[in-house]
């Protein structure tokens, strides 16, 4: 009974021990959804630059207010926007490996008036954590 005993106490530290120390992994479209959420609803860009890869933090960090990163990198400017992964990527996103496209819908208002938009961006893992690397071209555009 007391090797019983012991081999039960030894699987409950081990089940424990390894439940708190994995830490569960962001999905890309959580990181791409976080990342333009700094920018237009928390006015952040230190968080924003935090979410995606060094050359666009760097490019980032250039506009100097998350205003100028909303209105001339990504020309979009809202009051407060609600962001959404497509649907239509589901699949893809599932077969992400390293790197995947993914569009973003937002919703969100300018001085009273509601707009929509669509932005597609690329993201990449680094160290197993997704990074949004670069604003790809318009969706909607010829």
């Amino acid at each position: 009974m007391n090797v019983l005993k012991r081999f039960f106490i030894v699987v409950f530290i081990a089940f424990i021990s390894s439940s708190c120390s994995s830490e569960r992994e962001d999905a890309a479209e959580d990181v791409a959804i976080a990342f333009f959420d700094a920018i237009y609803n928390k006015k952040d860009i230190e968080v924003a630059a935090a979410l995606c890869a060094p050359n666009l933090a760097t490019q980032i960090h250039k506009y100097m207010t998350a205003k100028n990163v909303a209105r001339r990198l990504f020309n979009m400017s809202f009051d407060s926007v609600k962001i959404d992964a497509a649907l239509g990527d589901i699949k893809i996103r599932e077969e992400f490996k390293n790197s995947g496209k993914l569009t973003l819908l937002f919703t969100g208002n300018r001085h009273g008036k509601i707009y929509k938009d669509l932005k597609r961006v690329k993201l990449i893992k680094l160290n197993n954590k997704w990074f949004v690397e670069l604003l790809l071209k318009d969706p909607v555009s010829n």
